[in-house]
């Protein structure tokens, strides 16, 4: 059985391997954070990105 991950946003499970998903990695001095963003949940973020002014 293949592990699942969880999207951080909507909380649904979504294999690591679909495709247009996001994983974002924060390296810390013990260890490392990983958020996982599922492919639904994705044109939310990149809109709010926009209106950040972080993504073009």
């Amino acid at each position: 059985m293949p592990k699942l991950k969880t999207c951080n946003i909507c909380k649904r499970k979504f294999r690591p391997s679909e495709v247009g998903r996001i994983q974002i990695v924060k390296k810390l001095e013990k260890g490392k954070v990983e958020i996982w963003i599922c492919p639904a949940c994705v044109p939310k973020i990149k809109e709010r990105l926009k209106d950040l002014n972080i993504l073009y």
